[in-house]
């Protein structure tokens, strides 16, 4: 009975079942997710965005780390930080986490867009995979200029990727350079810059 006291007495959390189901569709890594979580979990029971410390420590994470990872869920539209009136009439931040709700709820009649934009977030991911690390915001940034200033099709960025990997060069200067050279010579799929390796090897 003092089991389930205690049980009742920690109180509990909602989230939509959606959020699961739909997690592998989404551009957000393990480690965002948990975060994201534990972000959703507080809001439901607090006012103000939670301490970094306390939730650094909560999620097992260095607090540069935490700082990372909230950056990506902001850039990749998952979170928003927000200013919202207190019950004492004092602005105060907060962590807005329907965005990610909004978008894993949407139709699936809207899928170019959607499709689109899940193409280019998980230019993000396969990135950070290969990398072993978070983004910091200046590569998110870079990563963001090529998607939408550059307008580098996400299948050349991670063919980049791949070619960056096999010469063991984690650099997205590295990768630029690349997509510099393929640009220069008007390649602009897969199939011509794999046509152009083999004619170069003379294939």
């Amino acid at each position: 009975m003092a089991e389930l006291s205690s049980y009742l007495a920690a109180g509990q959390t909602s989230l939509s079942q959606a959020l699961f189901a739909h997690f592998a569709e989404t551009a957000l890594t393990h480690r965002e997710f948990v975060v994201y979580l534990f972000l959703a979990d507080w809001g439901q029971h607090h006012q103000e965005a939670p301490a970094l410390p306390a939730l650094a420590a909560a999620t097992k994470l260095k607090q540069q780390d935490l700082y990372t990872v909230i950056e990506s869920l902001i850039q990749k539209k998952a979170v928003q930080l927000v200013q919202r009136q207190g019950r004492g009439g004092q602005l105060i931040d907060q962590y807005d986490v329907t965005p990610l709700l909004d978008a894993v709820l949407k139709p699936a009649g809207q899928t170019v867009k959607n499709q689109a934009q899940t193409a280019n977030q998980q230019v993000f991911s396969q990135i950070e995979a290969e990398f072993g690390r978070p983004l910091s915001p200046i590569e998110q940034q870079t990563i963001t200029d090529w998607l939408t200033i550059d307008h580098y099709a996400p299948e050349m960025i991670t063919l980049a990727l791949r070619e960056a990997v096999l010469n063991q060069a984690y650099s997205l200067r590295y990768m630029d350079r690349i997509l510099l050279n393929w640009e220069k010579k008007h390649l602009t799929t897969p199939a011509q810059v794999q046509a152009e390796q083999e004619r170069h090897l003379g294939l």
